[in-house]
């Protein structure tokens, strides 16, 4: 049988208790047997990211307690270039045949669908699971942009990432 693995891309910049916790709804919720993490190589709008290899290991630290269920990915790294979903899509449709695969999505991602490239093909594609966002939601409500402005201000940040991810973030003195 077929295993069914959400598609879970994004700057991770960086992981926070919010992924862990889309992970975890998503287990509970049984609309997925894996999860792999895709970091983007680079960002299709254009934002600013630490280097790939430093959010790929915090994904690393962020997702290890999963085990084999979450699957760190290195292929929007190895495919190079501008990070489109479409194109990460096709790659892992082709390389992965025997799957049956959802893309995840923030319940947020209406409002942003004109600016991606073939979204109408993205959702031929593959199913879109969308994570419910806002006061009801069983998400925690964090944001990679609050993190990082707290580090640069130099307030505590810990309560808002897993904790192999604060010691990276801080032995590696990113986002300073």
């Amino acid at each position: 049988m077929a295993k069914k693995i959400g598609i879970f891309g994004g700057s991770f910049n960086p992981p926070h208790i919010g992924h862990v916790a889309i992970c975890e709804w998503l287990f509970a919720k049984d609309l997925a047997d894996e999860i792999w993490v895709m970091p983007c190589h680079i960002h299709p709008f254009g934002k600013e990211l630490v280097q790939f290899k430093a959010r790929y290991e915090m994904c690393l630290f962020a997702f290890g307690e999963f085990g084999p269920k979450v699957h760190v990915s290195k292929i929007e790294n190895t495919l190079g270039g501008v990070s489109h979903t479409i194109r990460t899509i096709k790659h892992i449709l082709e390389q992965y045949p025997e799957h049956r695969f959802s893309l995840i999505t923030g319940g947020d991602l209406q409002a942003q669908t004109s600016e991606w490239i073939d979204f109408d093909q993205i959702k031929a594609l593959v199913p879109i699971i969308s994570i419910p966002r806002g006061p009801k939601s069983p998400i925690p409500d964090v944001s990679a942009t609050e993190i990082r402005n707290r580090i640069a201000a130099g307030e505590s940040f810990v309560d808002l990432v897993p904790k192999g991810v604060a010691v990276y973030i801080v032995t590696h003195r990113l986002y300073r």
